[in-house]
């Protein structure tokens, strides 16, 4: 049965990341499947890149490490149409990309729901949605790759099931970035999984117990997505993957790890402050805030350990690293979310 793919990237002040990684997709060869640029950006300068990108104004100029998978870079004009986030769901667009502007930065998952709306009124009930981060690069051969270990799937398991896949890293491609994520309910504290393992082409991820797919890589039905709803608002960024993980369990669900080993991931730039060693004190409050939540929401029993692994281990860590100031506001995050 023919079905699509639906590829939606979420681009936040990374317009050069995410043209990269769009000329990698379309080295993916003759393969049925539409890309969703949401441009998340404050300003509309991204908005007025990807445009010039799209129409062969401005070529990929950034040093990339994978030639093997950008270049030869795909000729421009390329079928595209960009349009404000109000007029996506008003209408069908067959073009092979489409660049929405979103009437603002409201986090990730408000980001990707403007698309998932979009494919939920337009897509078949057999089509598969994958989010992919603007900062990875994806090797050529990885949507054949994905679709053969699907067709080895159940129908039943597919439609219930949040699939996630190895990430490797992108500035040291023979390591493993992540297979997946482990969630620890005592301190509400997520760690990756096979974090700095070499790569090899035989390796193994069916020895390694995950919780959750990392969000810069996951892979759904459409039939899941009717299931379990669209992503959670509440979280802004981060926790976004393990809420979907616990409501797919209400529906009898699971997560699952594809063991397909083509996506390269840069870390996140936007989440880190100007030394790039620590998070900025916005990113750092929201996953500590988001951190309680997730805990209240699906674990309760665990909320007050949660809680109290932030006033002291959290606490003393922020004293020795020097960042005084956001410990009233931690404090407070406690008492008060």
């Amino acid at each position: 049965m023919k079905y699509k793919f639906y590829i939606l990237i979420v681009n936040y002040n990374g317009y050069q990341d995410t043209i990269e990684c769009l000329e990698s997709l379309y080295h993916l060869g003759n393969q049925n499947f539409q890309t969703i640029v949401i441009d998340n950006s404050n300003l509309d300068n991204d908005f007025d890149h990807l445009r010039a990108w799209a129409n062969g104004e401005m070529s990929f100029e950034s040093d990339t490490n994978f030639p093997q998978y950008v270049k030869p870079l795909v000729n421009k004009p390329i079928d595209y149409i960009s349009l404000q986030e109000e007029k996506l769901e008003k209408q069908v667009f067959g073009e092979k990309l489409l660049i929405v502007k979103a009437k603002e930065n409201k986090g990730f998952a408000v980001a990707n729901n403007i698309a998932l709306r979009y494919i939920q009124k337009f897509g078949s009930s057999d089509d598969y949605i994958w989010l992919l981060n603007n900062d990875t690069v994806v090797a050529s051969d990885t949507m054949n790759q994905i679709k053969e270990q699907l067709k080895r799937i159940s129908r039943e398991e597919i439609e219930s099931t949040l699939f996630g896949t190895p990430l490797r890293e992108y500035y040291e491609p023979i390591k493993i970035q992540t297979i997946g994520g482990k969630y620890h309910r005592l301190s509400g504290i997520t760690s990756h999984i096979g974090e700095g393992l070499s790569y090899t082409d035989d390796f193994k991820i069916d020895n390694y117990k995950i919780d959750y797919p990392i969000g810069a890589s996951m892979i759904f039905s459409m039939a899941f997505l009717r299931q379990v709803g669209l992503m959670n608002e509440e979280y802004f960024l981060f926790f976004e993957e393990l809420d979907w993980v616990e409501r797919a369990k209400k529906i009898g669900g699971k997560t699952s790890i594809i063991p397909v080993f083509g996506v390269f991931h840069k870390h996140g730039k936007s989440t880190l402050s100007k030394n790039k060693k620590q998070k900025t004190e916005f990113i750092d409050l929201l996953s500590l805030r988001n951190r309680i939540l997730f805990s209240r929401k699906y674990f309760k029993n665990y909320l007050w350990t949660v809680k109290l692994f932030i006033l002291t281990v959290t606490v003393l860590k922020r004293i020795f690293s020097g960042n005084f100031g956001r410990i009233p506001k931690i404090i407070k995050l406690i008492f008060t979310t």
